[in-house]
């Protein structure tokens, strides 16, 4: 075997020209009769005992040739990757063979492992805002918590807004075909009649539903055509016409409670309003900061891949792109629509969805790749003490949420424990890796590292190891490094 011509291509796969021996393929082909002489019968002779030339006779020669092949690469293409000393991002695919020349000549493609070069990230400084909450911000919070305590009356006059107006209701698609046209079943529905200068785009069944019933008395029906917008957020409905029904059963009027520190006693442990007050600016300063972190790390993650070299193939987006895909099948699955019924409503092909998302997918895999590389420069590290405390505290949230039995057939399962770990690892090293990035990006890396340093030392002095948790114990070592498709954060439904 000897290598003729090794290039790169722009979109990271290795090209390969290799001259192979003829008697290495003349080998093959016979290890390949003899295997499918073993797999076809073959009259009056034993399984794979019958000769070279009986069985071409039986099955042809390009039969017995595609086998050699997949025998032949067995052999040949981890010598071939050894040699060449890449690092393959999966398997290689043969091109093209040319048996005329002397040695034949075997043309290969190889993906590369992605290759993440980063700028000077240390020297990236972008401005923070902390953020504070507006009154109107905490007043809101306020008008909410009285809404929920309303006291509801029974109303004998038309509904207006305010009110909570108990309706029958139903609808059905307009020009569908038959069988297909009912859209709701009649059934009961409590609505809030939503004042003119609320943000209705999320009211359900269309935004501005509820007003629709202002006017209205106890006994009253209505019917009426909405089409939906084409930024429904049911897509299959987009642009359709549907024909409402409904009728009103019954209207309770709702008197609200006074802002007062009897209300505040009602809501929780607090005293007085000004106690209530006080942590309702607590929690909303944490929500603000929280996101606004989360914006300030995108901000920081993104000039980093601007100022990174990030090289990746083809297949690897192909991979991570019908990953995003099969991620969607829940939420699909959740509104009652598969696949077949999700591209149809939408009018597209598998082709169309996949390049739709290919850039989103194509940006979340460049953040990912920078991110772990950054890990990888910065020495991110979990402790094992600290390691075995988050994963103990994953344990005690699903146990939480899952039946005694269920949670016995988890802990039961050692692929089970070993998946949680890997990717509360994975999760936490991407946790520690953006507060680094947001340390950097304020001019305090230094500091964070320090901080970093100082807290690993005291974790591992105060945690010997024989105090392993059982549930974790049983995990071996390799279950603990951090998966590479788990790299991002989650918060976007995907990652970051």
């Amino acid at each position: 075997m000897k290598i003729t011509n090794q290039t790169t291509s722009d979109d990271h796969q290795l090209h390969l020209t290799v001259e192979i021996e003829a008697e290495t393929m003349q080998s093959a082909m016979q290890k390949a009769a003899r295997k499918i002489a073993k797999q076809v019968k073959i009259s009056g002779f034993r399984p794979g005992k019958a000769p070279y030339n009986v069985v071409e006779k039986q099955v042809g020669e390009a039969a017995i040739r595609d086998e050699a092949i997949d025998i032949m690469l067995d052999d040949v293409y981890p010598k071939l990757i050894a040699e060449t000393g890449v690092k393959p991002y999966g398997p290689g695919t043969l091109e093209k063979i040319d048996e005329e020349k002397t040695p034949p000549v075997y043309e290969f493609r190889v993906p590369l492992s992605p290759v993440v070069k980063l700028g000077d990230y240390d020297k990236i400084r972008i401005p923070f805002d902390e953020k504070q909450p507006s009154e109107e911000d905490i007043q809101n919070v306020f008008t909410n918590l009285r809404e929920q305590n309303a006291l509801l009356t029974p109303a004998d006059r038309p509904a207006q807004e305010g009110d909570i107006v108990y309706i029958q209701l139903s609808a059905k698609r307009q020009d569908a075909a038959e069988g297909d046209a009912e859209l709701l079943p009649e059934r009961s529905y409590p609505v809030v009649v939503e004042k003119a200068d609320v943000d209705t785009k999320n009211e359900w069944p269309f935004p501005g539903f509820s007003r629709t019933l202002i006017g209205l008395k106890t006994g009253e029906e209505k019917s009426f055509p909405h089409t939906f917008a084409e930024d429904s957020e049911f897509e299959d409905l987009r642009g359709k016409t549907a024909n409402f029904t409904l009728k009103v059963e019954e209207i309770k009027a709702r008197e609200l409670p006074e802002l007062n520190d009897e209300l505040a006693q009602s809501v929780g442990e607090y005293k007085t309003v000004d106690e209530l007050r006080t942590e309702i600016v607590r929690q909303l300063t944490d929500n603000l900061n929280r996101q606004a972190r989360d914006e300030y790390e995108d901000k920081v993650v993104s000039q980093m891949i601007a100022e990174s070299e990030i090289k990746f193939p083809p297949q690897m987006l192909h991979h991570e792109v019908h990953h995003y895909i099969e991620d969607m099948l829940p939420d699909l699955n959740a509104r009652g629509m598969d696949m077949d019924s999700y591209l149809g409503s939408r009018q597209m092909t598998m082709d169309d969805l996949e390049k739709e998302v290919e850039p989103i997918v194509e940006e979340r895999l460049k953040k990912s790749l920078v991110i772990m590389e950054a890990s990888r420069q910065e020495n991110i590290e979990v402790p094992e003490a600290e390691m075995q405390g988050i994963v103990q505290l994953k344990l005690a949230q699903l146990q939480q949420m899952v039946s005694a039995q269920d949670m016995r057939k988890f802990m039961n399962n050692r692929d089970n424990i070993q998946s949680l770990v890997s990717r509360t690892m994975s999760e936490e090293v991407i946790r520690r890796t953006l507060a680094r990035l947001n340390a950097i990006g304020r001019g305090k890396g230094d500091e964070h590292r320090k901080e970093a340093a100082a807290a690993s030392v005291n974790i591992d002095e105060a945690a010997p190891a024989e105090a392993q948790p059982e549930a974790v114990e049983a995990v071996p070592a390799e279950a603990s490094q951090p998966a590479a498709e788990d790299t991002g954060k989650e918060n976007d439904n995907e990652q970051a």
